[in-house]
């Protein structure tokens, strides 16, 4: 069979003309070989006149096989139109079949809002540190001593630290910043939650240290004066309680997006500083100054063990932020990392600068210390944590562009 336009060979039931484009409206025909052997037909066999010719519109032949197929079908005059997927073929189309080479990147979509157990439990934590931060945490009352009146002290979060307040609702913000950007699918967001949940903890865990230490003072004070003491832990108390504990419920939940997420992992020279940052600004706050015994920090007999183990636990959650987020090595591992030093960075500024009556750093003074001036090894490690952090950040950036 051949084409009416241009005489190319076509096969039955093709649509399109492969080498002119035109639409075959009708099935083609060989030429009669009668025909081809005498141009006179028998006698008393008169051949019928033959059909008109069909007037159509031929597409020009493409010089080159077009890369994709064109938006609307090669029509004919007097026919209906064919359908995209037919020109498709007809014009050596490549679209259905093509499928991707190589190794290429997921795409990541950014999913909707969608409320999940760790924007509640960031959100109210958060809610709940903000709260703490305004509110009595503590009560001393002393009476009975002959001609003076009843005393009674109280204390609020600023009291034990002049940084404290900003540093709560500096955890609340990230936390539900952070939650809320894990909601929506950012990996990022989810450690930065998670990490804000560490700081938290460890901020409010020195706050009650200090209260203890305190409450500690009084008795050691009053002891065999006659006098009595009332204590009372009131509600900002046990609110700094719940918020510590929410925040490392948080961290328990941000693992959730702690797997791999699709993209490299960011360069292991940053890890590297990161870790050796971790590393600085953990052990920078034990390193006794003015000839103080080291032990001193762990026990002596001016400070109540349970306000050590709380200091000591502050360093421990620095730790287990930078390891295991710079250990990961991903956008999680970064934002658990930044959002773990984030409140202690706020602290140490405060404490260099000495802004605030009582600016103490995230661990409090270094043994033997005479101001609240951080120590140098301190000063440095929360930087370069800080600096790894938003160098990966950077890179990680540069990635996805060219993903």
């Amino acid at each position: 069979m051949f084409c009416p336009s241009c005489g190319a060979v076509v096969q039955a039931g093709q649509k399109f003309c492969v080498s002119c484009g035109v639409a075959l409206t009708s099935p083609p025909t060989a030429p009669s070989v009668a025909a081809d052997a005498s141009s006179t037909p028998p006698m008393g066999n008169p051949l019928p006149p033959p059909p008109p010719p069909t007037t159509v519109i031929a597409a020009a032949t493409p010089t080159a096989t077009p890369q994709y197929p064109p938006t609307t079908p090669v029509s004919t005059v007097g026919q209906t139109t064919a359908p995209t997927a037919a020109v498709g073929t007809a014009w050596g189309s490549v679209t259905d079949s093509w499928e991707p080479t190589g190794d290429a990147p997921p795409i990541v979509a950014v999913q909707p809002f969608r409320m999940t157990p760790l924007v509640i439990a960031a959100s109210l934590a958060g809610v709940l540190a903000v709260a703490a931060a305004f509110v009595t945490v503590l009560g001393l009352e002393v009476s009975g001593v002959p001609g003076l009146p009843v005393s009674e002290d109280l204390y609020k979060i600023n009291d034990f630290s002049s940084n404290n307040m900003v540093g709560a609702i500096i955890a609340a913000v990230v936390l539900i910043v952070g939650a809320s950007m894990g909601a929506t699918g950012r990996r990022l967001g989810t450690g930065l939650a998670g990490g804000a949940g560490l700081a938290l903890a460890g901020m409010m865990s020195m706050m009650l240290g200090s209260a203890t230490q305190i409450v500690d003072s009084y008795e050691f004070g009053l002891s065999g004066s006659g006098v009595t003491l009332t204590i009372t832990r009131d509600i900002g108390y046990w609110l700094a309680l719940v918020a510590a504990i929410l925040g490392g419920v948080v961290f328990v939940l941000s693992f959730e997006a702690a797997g791999p997420d699709g993209h490299q992992r960011i360069p292991t020279g940053i890890a590297a500083l990161g870790l050796v940052g971790t590393a600085m600004a953990v052990f920078g706050p034990l390193i006794p100054l003015h000839s103080a015994p080291f032990g001193d920090q762990f026990s002596n007999d001016f400070t109540p063990p349970a306000t050590l183990l709380l200091r000591q636990l502050v360093l421990v959650l620095i730790a287990v932020g930078g390891i295991v987020g710079f250990g990961k090595n991903r956008r999680w591992g970064l934002g658990l990392a930044f959002g773990s030093i984030s409140v202690g960075a706020w602290q140490l500024i405060t404490a260099v600068t000495e802004s605030g009556d009582i600016p103490l750093s995230y661990a409090g003074s270094n043994p033997g210390a005479v101001d609240f001036k951080p120590h140098v090894v301190s000063i440095i490690g929360v930087a370069s944590m800080i600096v790894a952090c938003l160098v990966g950040l950077i890179v990680a950036s540069q990635q996805r562009k060219r993903a």
